[in-house]
């Protein structure tokens, strides 16, 4: 862990901690004798967030002194994320280090991938290490700022006046960003880059991000190369290099990114994208080492020890995914940030290992330690198999039970070959092959999914079953598909909605069945007048297809029709 000693301040400063003082922690924060309050800004929420108790009453105590009595301070991420989701707050100000083998980084990613806060929440990461800053602003997630230790606190006054003159500039932008309303983004950052606003650079980057997210990826990339034309930033290369993937052009997005990682090796977003084309394309080696070297300049970052997990996974390198899991599970083992699938992904391991007793234990301990994964249908097929292999087919059979209650077509796609793999190793072949089958129907065209059925029956199952399953599979959605299409242009369009409805609910993975559906929902109220049930599906459908593939062609015929019924109905659609 990185040195959180003490460097004597210069000049006329005093320490100020509401509680005795531990020279040797509150000296990192310095309270000047005079000090205007932040009167514009002075009814604002904060929330402090730091493991060390003289820190928080310190930062407490220079917020008093701004003006701010709404303070609330936390010890670590537990507390911190409980208080998020009872509470909202428009400052954090969280320290980078939190102790008990968790960071400030973890912490943001997680609140923002469970939308816990907004984006007119103002983050602020504070570190003693300058390192830590050029890794970070370079993830996925970023802090608004960072401050550096030590600071004053006319320093802080300063530094949160800026980022509170700029969130308020910016407010419009980010409510319709947390609404997803993508083409009134790009048109609201239009307006402040024509204007010269001093915070056009950020209305740039909002504006290529947003034009991504609405599946405008020629005029993102013109974008962007447009902005590098100016001035070379790694966010703007990051940005061509999402798009060109977007759009299909592999060969440029790799080269985007390789020239992305020379220019600016601390973007950790770049070695992630490379490695997400190396794995589709079959290149687990090459995946895993553009993995390693973004772990060599972030060694604790959990989300990437978590894609070589899975990486090795798909390789069968089961000692590297131990290895990877193990980190994980231990440094989130009493965490907000732990997921029950890496205990089951490492119980996996555990048990292919030749260690069934080891992942039996695991399961154990996680469902005794947490209520939610009592019935977790994803530790209960990693149960089954350890079962199974430790020679308990009555306990094997009790947890493939409890994993087949839940419905394997609602799962995600991980869990239900999981599943699958318990039942064809227990001898439930029928079971086995029906979740396979599903899986193959929501992602009839990928090769990748192909290859995992036909490992798992290799496996588990009978082999040489593989081509005819798949076939099969294939085969039933090419004729639902054709039926409901012929039923569309035989004027019974609310037969077609409602077989296709029903297949999208089964199939939610397969893109061409859940766009068509949203079609035909769509097409049905075009013709038949509005039906807020079905506009409301049509919408939920079209929403899952952009997450499945922005660039799915039926989009566009969704869009176009979303557009006719607004003009004949003055409905929003």
């Amino acid at each position: 862990m990185a040195d959180r000693g003490c460097r004597t301040p210069t000049g006329g400063a005093s320490y100020a901690p509401e509680t005795s003082p531990n020279p040797v922690l509150t000296c990192w924060v310095i309270r000047t004798h005079t000090m205007a309050s932040l009167s514009a800004h002075e009814n604002k929420k904060f929330l402090i967030v730091d493991d060390m108790p003289e820190m928080r009453s310190s930062l407490r105590s220079q917020l008093a002194s701004l003006g701010h009595s709404r303070v609330a301070i936390s010890s670590n991420v537990k507390t911190a994320v409980a208080q998020l989701e009872q509470d909202s707050f428009d400052v954090i100000l969280c320290d980078y280090f939190l102790g008990d083998g968790s960071d400030g980084q973890q912490l943001l990613e997680h609140v923002r991938k469970r939308k816990l806060i907004s984006r007119s929440t103002l983050f602020i990461m504070i570190t003693a290490e300058k390192g830590y800053v050029s890794v970070m602003t370079a993830a996925e997630c970023l802090p608004d700022d960072y401050l550096l230790k030590p600071f004053t606190a006319d320093a802080l006054k300063l530094r949160l006046e800026s980022l509170l003159d700029k969130k308020a500039r910016l407010a419009k932008v980010d409510a319709m960003q947390d609404k997803e309303r993508w083409p009134e983004v790009v048109a609201a950052c239009d307006e402040i880059i024509a204007s010269g606003d001093r915070y056009q650079t950020e209305a740039r980057r909002i504006r290529g991000n947003a034009l991504i997210a609405c599946g405008r990826f020629d005029e993102a990339m013109a974008f962007y190369r447009q902005v590098l034309a100016i001035r070379v930033m790694p966010w703007a290369r990051f940005g061509l290099a999402r798009a060109q993937f977007a759009q299909g052009e592999l060969e440029a997005c790799t080269a985007t990114l390789r020239q992305l990682i020379e220019e600016a090796p601390q973007l950790l977003s770049a070695y992630d994208l490379l490695s997400q084309i190396q794995l589709d394309a079959g290149q687990t080696d090459d995946a895993l080492h553009t993995l390693d070297q973004a772990c060599e300049i972030a060694p604790e970052s959990l989300s990437r020890h978590r894609a070589i997990a899975r990486v090795a996974e798909k390789k069968g390198d089961f000692t590297r995914v131990e290895s990877a899991l193990t980190r994980v599970v231990t440094k989130t083992r009493n965490s907000p940030l732990r997921e029950t699938a890496d205990i089951a992904s490492l119980g996996n391991a555990h048990a292919e290992m030749g260690a069934p007793e080891k992942a039996i234990q695991l399961i154990d301990e996680a469902r005794k330690n947490f209520k939610s994964d009592a019935d977790d249908p994803h530790l209960a097929a990693v149960e089954a198999l350890a079962q199974h292999k430790a020679g308990r087919p009555e306990l094997a059979a009790a947890a493939l039970s409890r994993a087949l209650d839940t419905t394997p077509g609602s799962l995600p796609q991980d869990v239900a070959l999981r599943i699958a793999r318990a039942c064809l190793a227990t001898g439930q072949q029928d079971k086995g092959e029906a979740i396979l089958k599903s899986i193959v129907q929501n992602n009839p065209e990928s090769t990748a999914v192909h290859a995992q059925v036909t490992e798992a029956l290799n496996v588990h199952g009978t082999p040489g079953r593989a081509a005819a399953l798949i076939q099969e599979g294939v085969q039933e959605v090419v004729a639902l598909n054709n039926e409901a299409v012929r039923r569309g242009r035989a004027g019974e369009l609310g037969a077609a909605a409602e077989m296709l409805t029903e297949a999208a609910e089964r199939l939610p993975g397969n893109a061409q069945i859940v766009s068509n559906a949203a079609f035909a929902l769509l097409l049905d109220i075009y013709s038949n007048g509005p039906d807020t049930v079905k506009l409301h599906d049509a919408l939920r459908f079209q929403k899952r297809v952009t997450m499945l593939d922005a660039r799915h062609p039926k989009l566009a015929d969704i869009a176009e029709l979303q557009r006719r019924i607004r003009t004949k109905y003055g409905q929003t659609a």
